[in-house]
């Protein structure tokens, strides 16, 4: 809802979206294991959001590929981080979104 108040067109919707998901899925351990990462990408990857995501879906699904050993919070804790996620992005772009809705009907 949010998107759709501050783009004109489901293109740019469509474009904001690419631009913003497409870094993240490869900064993520959604094609390679956190631990096969170097450091500096690795930090990056345990605490992506879309990590949590993925880590909770092979976790619920019984197949917690790469989620043993040493890993961060985020990654031995998955589902309740994506929960934790969800909930962070909906309290921040709910709120926007209400208001930017306001401002466009009010014109």
């Amino acid at each position: 809802m949010l998107l759709r108040v501050l783009v004109r067109s489901a293109d740019a919707a469509q474009g904001v979206v690419f631009v913003a998901m497409f870094p993240l899925t490869f900064l993520a351990n959604t094609f390679v294991a956190t631990r096969d990462l170097p450091a500096g990408l690795r930090a990056i990857a345990e605490w992506n959001p879309l990590s949590a995501v993925v880590a909770a879906v092979r976790q619920l699904w019984g197949n917690p590929a790469g989620l043993t050993g040493d890993v961060a919070w985020p990654l031995a804790h998955p589902v309740g981080v994506a929960l934790g996620w969800c909930a962070a992005i909906l309290l921040v772009t709910v709120p926007l979104a209400v208001r930017g809705y306001r401002a466009r009907a009010g014109r």
